[in-house]
């Protein structure tokens, strides 16, 4: 296969982040519906993953039996080829990194799925959006300091652009109750800071491992883990009774957790986390429309200012270049 010119390259990550932007606009709305046929949001927190892994799984099933190697985390494969001097340091490397991506990626992915619902059952899909995007401006943050990507400039007036846009798309929203309540708020922004750490976590991973291993391992620990939070709760998950109600489940974890996750670790395989995050701003945009086209939700004119911004953001952040990493040269 021939390899991709680095222009070449970073275009197609940057419309995989597009693309996983676009899928992830879908979650709201297919909540929201689980949640009027009576499935509450602590049962979907936990049945996103749950159905995202069955899905996962089948990915890692196909590749098992087409490249005849084990399942992942079976035999990682080594992270530092060149950095270890014995086989064992090899082992015990790859053993941490399991180790990581199991209870960093669990515990993190537990986080997300529970303050995500609770924050869209009490504040509503546009505000949990909307808290969720100041995820760009922490992952790039952290990313100088984990990744050596530097914070320039431009990148955090892009960074600043894309919130802004989000904000005014949100508030620009014609027929949508904004009630933003304490507990809400709170929710999204612990969302939002989940958002953050995970796209951290998929970037340090997937450097070694590829995008499936450490998505598979972190959304399968992590729906255990809400498995034994919820029993030593005694909270009730409410199963999917009706085919509807089931085919909704399914593409919830097939749009939004097995899809959308995996097309934006794979680009950050290539680009910059900051960057990454920045283009995945496109999902208010997303929703926005599929809102305005197939909904009753009609945007204002701060509605469309809000889009418009967030193009510039989201454009502006695939064709500003900023000095190159290791990555993207």
């Amino acid at each position: 296969m021939r390899t991709l010119n680095p222009p070449a390259r970073i275009a197609l990550a940057y419309s995989q982040v597009i693309l996983a932007g676009s899928l992830w606009a879908t979650s709201g709305p297919i909540s929201v519906a689980l949640f009027r046929l009576g499935i509450p949001p602590t049962s979907v927190a936990i049945l996103r993953p749950a159905a995202g892994v069955l899905f996962l799984l089948a990915i890692v099933a196909v590749r098992w039996a087409s490249r005849s190697t084990r399942p992942p985390g079976a035999a990682l494969p080594n992270p530092r080829p060149e950095g270890n001097d014995t086989d064992r340091t090899g082992q015990a490397q790859r053993r941490a990194d399991l180790a990581g991506m199991i209870l960093l990626g669990g515990i993190i992915v537990g986080i997300f799925q529970v303050a995500y619902q609770m924050s869209t059952d009490s504040v509503g899909v546009p505000a949990t959006v909307a808290l969720l995007y100041l995820a760009p401006a922490l992952v790039i943050a952290a990313s100088a300091v984990l990744f050596g990507e530097r914070i320039t400039p431009a990148k955090a007036l892009l960074a600043a652009i894309s919130i802004a846009g989000v904000w005014l798309t949100v508030l620009g929203t014609r027929g949508v109750d904004l009630e933003l309540t304490l507990g809400g708020v709170l929710w999204g922004c612990l969302c939002g800071i989940a958002y953050a750490a995970y796209t951290l976590f998929g970037k340090w991973y997937g450097r070694h491992y590829g995008p499936l291993i450490p998505l598979f391992w972190s959304t399968a620990a992590g729906t255990v883990l809400l498995g034994l939070v919820w029993m030593a709760r005694g909270e009730e998950v409410v199963l999917p009774g009706t085919p509807t109600e089931l085919a909704l489940v399914l593409l919830l974890g097939l749009l939004t957790i097995a899809l959308a996750a995996l097309l934006l670790f794979n680009a950050m395989r290539t680009l910059e986390a900051g960057r990454a995050s920045i283009g995945t701003t496109v999902e208010p945009m997303m929703a926005a429309i599929l809102a305005w086209l197939f909904l009753d939700q009609v945007l204002t004119p701060w509605g469309v200012v809000g889009l418009v911004v967030l193009v510039v953001g989201v454009a502006g952040a695939y064709a500003v270049r900023t000095p190159a990493t290791a990555d993207e040269r």
